[in-house]
C-alpha cells in the first residue's frame, strides 16, 4: 500500500473543497486534517495563503521583507496569532542560518542568507520596529543613502 505523504493529503483536501484561498478556516480545517501541517508545507501550493499560514518565503531578499512585513501586520493586529508567527518566524531563521554556514552552498548564497537570518533577527527582536528598518536597510544596501547619515543599528546594537 502506497504511502500518503503530507503534500498528497494536502491537494486531494485543498482539491475537493476547491478553496480560492486559504484563511483562517481553512487552514483550521487543514490542521484538523493534516497533524503536523506548517506554513512551509502551504508553500508549493497553486492557491494563494493569507498570512500568517503562508509562512516566510525567503528565495529573495524581496520575498523575505514582503513575507516578515505581513507577519508583522499579523503580529500587530492578531494577538492569538503572535505565538505562531513567532515560531514561524524562528522555523525560518533556522533554514536561513544553516543554508549560510553549509558549505555546498556557493559563497554568494551563503552571504545572502547570512543576511537574511539577520533581517529575521530584527524581526524577532521587534516585530513592529521591522517595516521601518527594512525600509533603511533597504536603502543601504542599495547605496540610495549615505551609511554615515541613515545607518540602522544592527540587531545586536546596543542603545
Amino acid at each position: 500500500m502506497p504511502r500518503v505523504t503530507k503534500r498528497t493529503r494536502l491537494l486531494e483536501i485543498a482539491g475537493r473543497h476547491a478553496w480560492p484561498r486559504i484563511r483562517d478556516a481553512e487552514w483550521t480545517q487543514l490542521r484538523a486534517a493534516i497533524p503536523n501541517l506548517t506554513p512551509e508545507d502551504l508553500q508549493s501550493l497553486e492557491i494563494p495563503v493569507d498570512p500568517p499560514w503562508s509562512g516566510i518565503r525567503q528565495h529573495t531578499l524581496g520575498e523575505l521583507e514582503a513575507s516578515l512585513i505581513a507577519m508583522s501586520d499579523v503580529y500587530v493586529r492578531r494577538e492569538d496569532l503572535r505565538r505562531f508567527a513567532r515560531a514561524t518566524v524562528i522555523r525560518a531563521k533556522e533554514r536561513a542560518k544553516g543554508a549560510a554556514k553549509n558549505p555546498a552552498v556557493s559563497e554568494e548564497k551563503r552571504r545572502l542568507k547570512t543576511e537574511m537570518a539577520e533581517w529575521l533577527l530584527v524581526w524577532l527582536g521587534d516585530p513592529a520596529l521591522f517595516p521601518a528598518w527594512v525600509r533603511i536597510r533597504r536603502e543601504l544596501l542599495e547605496g540610495t543613502r549615505a551609511p554615515a547619515a541613515t545607518a540602522a543599528p544592527g540587531p545586536h546594537s546596543q542603545h
